[in-house]
């Protein structure tokens, strides 16, 4: 009887970065801040007083993987100075 092996699925790590929008469906995260092992960001439909929230880099990683977000902005685009 043969034994299948089982290879490690390769999921696409999501890497995240200051300034980053994401879309889920009709509603967005955005990236504020990420340090070593925590992120802050907005999750909001509409941007009418959005709470900023604290949670996990991998929490939040696994939470975009798992709902197919997609990247609608990858950074915030420096002011240009006058």
């Amino acid at each position: 009887m043969k034994v299948k092996e089982q290879t490690p699925k390769t999921t696409s790590k999501v890497n995240l970065a200051k300034g980053q929008l994401w879309q889920i469906g009709a509603e967005f995260i955005e990236i504020l801040e990420v340090g070593k092992t925590l992120t802050h960001y907005k999750h909001f439909r509409d941007k009418k007083r959005v709470p900023i929230s604290l949670g996990g880099i991998q929490v939040v990683q696994d939470y975009l993987r798992n709902n197919k977000a997609k990247l609608v902005r990858k950074t915030v685009q420096p002011k240009a100075r006058s």
